[in-house]
C-alpha cells in the first residue's frame, strides 16, 4: 500500500523542525497582537466558488470536491482566507474588540506535485478585518518579514504592486484583453481560455511564451484610480519608514480573484520556479461578497513546506539520554524512571539484544546527547557509565551522584 501522490508523511526525524517553525510563528504572530483561529478542513463548495473565484485555476481544476451523504457539494479547503471570512461572518466576530487573526493548518489542491508544492500542504496565514488604513498593509509585510527573519530564512526579496479596485480595474482588464488578443497565437491553451474570463491571470502564467508576451502588456499603474494610487503610495511610505526594501513589480498579480489594491510576494531563488515563500494583499470586497457587511480586509499566507526547506539544517537532538542496556532490564528501567521523574528530558531505553558497539551506533543515528551504559558491572557497583556524544568524553558515576549532580546540570 503506497501513500497518495502529492501527499507526504511528516516523520519523527522531521517533526522537531515543524515544532520549531510553529513555535516561532506563533510567538511572532502573537507578539504583533494576532489571535489564533481554527476553521474546518471541509466547507461548502460554494464558499470557495464565490470567494476564490469561479474562473481561477483553483476552483476550475484543483479543488477536492465531492458530494457528502446528504448530497451537499463540499470541498477540502484549498486556501485559508475564505474559511476565516466565513467564520468572521457566522460568529459575528465584528463584535470582538480585536480584528487580527492567524491560522496554521493543512490545505488541499489537486495540482502537479513538484519541489515545495504538494497536494496536501500547510500554511501559516493572517487575516485582518475592518481596517482601511495603509499602515495595516505595511504591518503585515513587516510581520511576514519579521517571522521569516526569526526563522533565519534569508536571501529574500519583497515585490509589491497595486492591482486596482472594482472601479478602475475593468478599464485595465479591457486593455489587457485587447493587447493579448493581438498575441493570442503565442499564448498557451490555459491563457487562451483566460483571455476572455480573467486576463489578469495571464500575467502570472509560468509558460515561457506567455511570460515573453506579458513583458510588454499594459501596466495597471496607468489605469489605477486616485484612491488606489493614494493608498498604494501611502503603503510605500510606511514600508520605507520601517526600512523595508521592496521592488515594485507592475505585473505582480495574485491567483485569487478577491484581491484589490495592494498585493505583495516574498520570493526566494533557492526553490527554482516555485520561488514564492509568502504572499498576500488586500481584499476589501470579500466579506460583503460572502454575505457580510462591507468590511475591508487584508492578509497573507506562507507555505510551511517551503519554509521548512529553507530553514537552517541544524541537527536536532531526538533524545537526551539513550540507556544502553546490556541485558539488565530492571536496572535500566529503574534508571530511566528516575531520570523521567527528575527531568523533563527525552529518555530512550534499549531493550533489543545488541552489542555495545551496535548500541553506540544506534544512539548516534538517533541524535542522542548522552548514552548511559548499564551492564552487570554497573549494576553490581550501583553505578552508570555515561558517554557525552557531543564532546566525546566518557565517565563513570555512582548512580546517586549521577542523579543528584550530573542530571541536574542539564535541567
Amino acid at each position: 500500500m503506497e501513500i497518495l501522490r502529492g501527499f507526504k508523511d511528516i516523520l519523527p526525524t522531521d517533526i522537531k523542525k515543524w515544532h520549531k517553525l510553529e513555535e516561532i510563528a506563533r510567538n511572532t504572530l502573537e507578539s504583533f497582537g494576532y489571535k489564533e483561529i481554527r476553521t474546518p478542513l471541509l466547507e461548502k463548495t460554494r464558499l470557495f466558488a464565490r470567494g476564490v473565484g469561479e474562473d481561477t485555476d483553483i476552483v476550475e481544476k484543483e479543488m477536492y470536491t465531492f458530494l457528502d451523504k446528504s448530497n451537499e457539494s463540499v470541498t477540502l479547503r484549498p486556501e485559508g482566507t475564505a474559511g476565516v471570512v466565513r467564520a468572521y461572518i457566522d460568529n459575528h466576530l465584528e463584535n470582538l474588540p480585536y480584528k487580527k487573526y492567524y491560522y496554521i493548518g493543512a490545505m488541499f489542491r489537486y495540482e502537479r506535485p513538484q519541489k515545495g508544492r504538494l497536494r496536501q500542504f500547510h500554511q501559516i496565514g493572517v487575516e485582518v478585518f475592518g481596517i482601511d488604513n495603509p499602515s495595516i498593509d505595511a504591518e503585515i509585510v513587516h510581520l511576514d518579514k519579521t517571522m521569516l527573519e526569526k526563522l533565519k530564512i534569508g536571501d529574500l526579496r519583497i515585490e509589491i504592486n497595486n492591482i486596482g479596485c472594482d472601479r478602475c480595474r475593468p478599464e485595465y482588464i479591457k486593455k489587457l484583453q485587447e493587447y493579448f488578443t493581438q498575441h493570442k497565437d503565442k499564448l498557451c491553451e490555459d491563457c487562451k481560455r483566460r483571455l476572455n474570463k480573467n486576463p489578469l491571470r495571464i500575467l502570472d502564467c509560468k509558460n515561457k511564451g506567455c511570460k515573453t508576451v506579458a513583458k510588454d502588456a499594459p501596466k495597471i499603474t496607468d489605469y489605477a484610480c486616485d484612491n488606489c494610487k493614494n493608498h498604494f503610495n501611502n503603503v510605500k511610505k510606511k514600508l520605507q519608514s520601517l526600512n523595508i526594501e521592496f521592488i515594485e513589480n507592475p505585473y505582480l498579480v495574485r491567483g485569487l480573484d478577491y484581491y484589490t489594491k495592494f498585493v505583495f510576494e516574498i520570493i526566494t531563488d533557492k526553490l527554482g520556479a516555485q520561488g514564492t515563500v509568502s504572499a498576500g494583499g488586500r481584499y476589501d470586497g470579500l466579506i460583503e461578497q460572502l454575505g457580510g457587511k462591507a468590511t475591508p480586509g487584508i492578509g497573507f499566507a506562507s507555505g510551511c513546506e517551503r519554509l521548512i526547506e529553507l530553514m537552517d539544517e541544524e541537527k536536532e537532538l531526538l533524545f537526551d539520554y539513550y540507556i544502553a542496556n546490556l541485558s539488565e532490564d530492571d536496572y535500566a528501567l529503574d534508571i530511566a524512571s528516575k531520570l523521567i521523574n527528575l527531568t523533563n528530558k527525552r529518555i530512550y531505553v534499549e531493550y533489543e539484544k545488541r552489542s555495545l558497539k551496535s548500541m553506540m551506533k544506534k544512539a548516534d543515528r538517533m541524535g542522542t546527547r548522552f548514552v548511559v551504559i548499564v551492564g552487570e558491572n554497573e549494576k553490581n557497583k550501583n553505578s552508570v557509565l555515561v558517554k557525552d556524544m557531543k564532546n566525546s568524553t566518557q565517565n563513570e558515576y555512582d548512580l546517586k551522584i549521577f542523579l543528584d549532580n550530573e542530571v541536574k546540570r542539564w535541567l
